[in-house]
């Protein structure tokens, strides 16, 4: 997927002064904070943010009767800046010094293909797992189909099956730790040109409606440990 921004400074800045409000809040009362560590599907590339991804999510929460925040970390681009995000920036070591009433969705490895072999993918999806899991932070993993230019890509030990091998991954891992999973970001919404962008890949602002009122239920049963009493 084409590259459209970087980490969000604005979205990190939201993320460190909520996180720092955590101690003068009682958590069990606040509204449970989303943060959605991906790349450009999640963070609605090409789509106005009135109409993204994240807006359409809060409000289908709020209509539902979970009042919610949702912080967008940004656009990152492969799952090694998503690691190096949580692992090694301020607001992703915020985010592990506070996790009460924050859960994650993560949706990276897209864009790794031609970047990253499969097995470094799945170490680095491994990792970022590990890391909330220890945190107790809920995590629901979203998958996505491999790109069809990734089915040429040579991934050491998976060149004639690394599309399987790739949708596979989320789901093991998922089940590794313990993690809800949604297993593509795009169900619904792939091959329907008038649901994509003019690239053919990327969701448009109907095509984001259709994926959030998919993954509606998921999402929820991920905020029903952090709900407020």
């Amino acid at each position: 997927m084409t590259k459209v921004r970087d980490v969000s400074f604005v979205a990190l800045a939201a993320l460190s002064a909520m996180l720092g409000l955590a101690g003068n809040v009682d958590a069990e009362d606040a509204p449970p904070t989303i943060v959605t560590l991906g790349d450009s599907y999640i963070n609605s590339a090409g789509v106005v943010a009135t109409e993204s991804f994240a807006t359409k999510l809060k409000a289908g929460l709020n209509a539902a009767g979970h009042p919610v925040t949702i912080v967008e970390v940004g656009y990152l681009a492969t799952s090694k800046r998503g690691l190096t995000w949580l692992a090694e920036y301020k607001d992703g070591l915020d985010l592990q010094a506070s996790p009460a009433n924050h859960v994650v969705i993560v949706e990276l490895g897209q864009n790794d293909c031609a970047r990253i072999d499969l097995d470094h993918t799945r170490a680095n999806l491994d990792q970022i797992l590990s890391i909330l899991a220890q945190k107790r932070i809920p995590v629901l993993v979203v998958g996505t189909a491999a790109l069809d230019e990734c089915s040429s890509i040579l991934s050491a030990g998976h060149e004639a099956d690394y599309p399987e091998q790739f949708s596979k991954m989320f789901s093991e891992l998922a089940t590794k730790h313990g993690d809800l999973l949604y297993a593509d970001f795009k169900e619904g919404v792939t091959g329907r040109s008038e649901l994509l962008q003019a690239d053919k890949n990327h969701p448009n602002a109907a095509g984001d409606a259709i994926i959030v009122r998919n993954m509606l239920p998921m999402v929820e049963a991920l905020l029903a440990p952090v709900q407020p009493r």
